[in-house]
């Protein structure tokens, strides 16, 4: 369920995912605080000011631990972005050099050359999408392609092991470094925060929209909460638009890996 959710939030714009999360947040949390108000506070009694005092601090002290909480998971999703985008960096790096190696062999790398185009035409066309949806997977099409590209960088080096060995070696060396990116960007794509964590995120959710209704809700105090668990919601929103970053309007494209190679065979 929450891997359908997810796929169908990569079609939806993400200003909308901001103003969506924001205001069901909201929404969700003024309820709840009434809800609890109705059910259970108003059934309490309130013994005077040491009470008061510390539900406040249990509420704040839940809000601080929930705040405190997204704050590393964001910091945690912007690290794993930031680590994607420099992996397809150096992805298209090594197949741009891949490709100027393959073109100073002239006709003994021109196959070579038209492997590497359909590795990446396929890296765009399937790997890419495959990457953005739950679950998560590399191309068997991508894979194919790069064995292919592999055995002829093989049967590359035996021609080159007397003429020119050390080109053989870099070939091998950035072959090796793309394969490497490709696994990185697997790893970037999945998500790297246990279902857990949301769940006890969650909990604390409800806890801080119980403990806000303690003392009744007005419309003074349905704004707060509106305006508190809205500032939440949006936290929450970002997370999502960049759990993963091959899919939706704030991702990476293939197009540096295009880009990487130039011109025709």
């Amino acid at each position: 369920m929450i891997d359908i959710l997810y796929n169908l939030s990569l079609s939806v714009p993400d200003l909308l995912i901001l103003l969506g999360c924001a205001v069901v947040s909201g929404l969700l949390g003024v309820a709840i605080a009434k809800l609890a108000h109705r059910l259970w506070w108003s059934r309490v009694v309130n013994d005077g000011e040491p009470s008061r005092n510390m539900g406040d601090g249990v509420h704040n002290s839940i809000l601080a631990l929930i705040a405190f909480l997204l704050a590393l998971i964001t910091t945690s999703e912007l690290t794993s972005f930031g680590n994607a985008d420099h992996q397809v960096t150096l992805e298209a790096l090594a197949i741009k050099r891949v490709d100027r190696d393959l073109s100073r062999l002239e006709a003994d790398g021109a196959q070579g050359r038209r492997l590497l185009r359909a590795y990446v035409a396929s890296v765009a066309a399937d790997e890419w999408p495959r990457l953005a949806r739950r679950p998560q997977s590399l191309s068997p099409i991508a894979e194919n392609e790069l064995n292919a590209l592999w055995a002829e960088v093989r049967r590359l080096q035996a021609l080159l092991r007397n003429d020119n060995p050390n080109l053989g070696y870099d070939l091998s060396d950035y072959m090796h470094k793309i394969e490497d990116a490709r696994t990185s960007r697997l790893s970037a794509s999945v998500n790297g925060i246990p279902d857990v964590v949301w769940l006890m995120i969650g909990m604390f959710f409800l806890s801080a929209c119980v403990l806000a209704g303690r003392h009744g809700v007005t419309r003074y105090g349905a704004q707060v909460v509106f305006i508190q668990m809205s500032a939440l919601g949006v936290i929450l929103a970002l997370n999502i638009i960049i759990d993963n970053p091959f899919g939706g309007d704030t991702s990476l494209g293939p197009k540096r890996i295009i880009g990487a190679i130039s011109g025709d065979v």
